[in-house]
C-alpha cells in the first residue's frame, strides 16, 4: 500500500513542503530516498523502537520511504513523525484517510513520545 504524509524542510529562510511517501511490499528491507542526512536516516531506529514500545509491530516488509522533492536536502529528526505515521497507515494499523490534510513534524523518543524540533534559520 502507498501512503503519503507531509512535512516541511527549512533551508535558511525558505520552507518547502516535503511529501513523505511510504510503500510496503513483500520483503524485509528499509530504503530511504530523497537526499536525507544522517539524522533522517537514523529515524528508522527511533521509529522501530517507538512503535514497538506502543504496542505496534514494525512491519515485516520492504519499506520504501521517499522524501520529495528529491533534490532538496533534508536535515534533522523532524521527519520521524510523518515517516512513522505513514508506515502505520501503509501497514493498515491506522486509517490513511485525511492524512493529506495535515503537515506532521516531530522527533520521536524511543518510548514514542514527541520531542520538540528546532528550526534553524541561517
Amino acid at each position: 500500500m502507498l501512503v503519503k504524509t507531509y512535512c516541511a524542510a527549512v533551508n535558511g529562510m525558505e520552507v518547502t513542503t516535503v511529501t513523505v511517501e511510504v510503500s510496503l511490499t513483500r520483503g524485509v528491507m528499509f530504503h530511504l530516498t530523497g537526499l536525507a542526512d544522517v539524522a533522517v536516516k537514523e529515524s528508522h531506529d527511533r521509529i522501530t523502537s517507538a512503535l514497538q514500545n506502543n504496542g505496534f509491530k514494525f512491519p515485516i516488509a520492504d519499506i520504501t520511504a521517499n522524501l520529495a522533492p528529491a533534490d532538496l536536502k533534508k536535515e534533522g529528526s523532524a521527519f520521524d513523525l510523518p515517516l512513522a505515521i505513514a508506515i502505520l497507515a501503509a501497514n493498515e494499523d491506522i486509517p490513511a484517510t485525511k492524512l493529506d490534510k495535515y503537515m506532521l513534524v516531530g522527533e520521536l523518543s524511543l518510548d514514542g513520545s514527541l520531542q520538540p524540533v528546532k528550526v534553524l534559520c541561517q
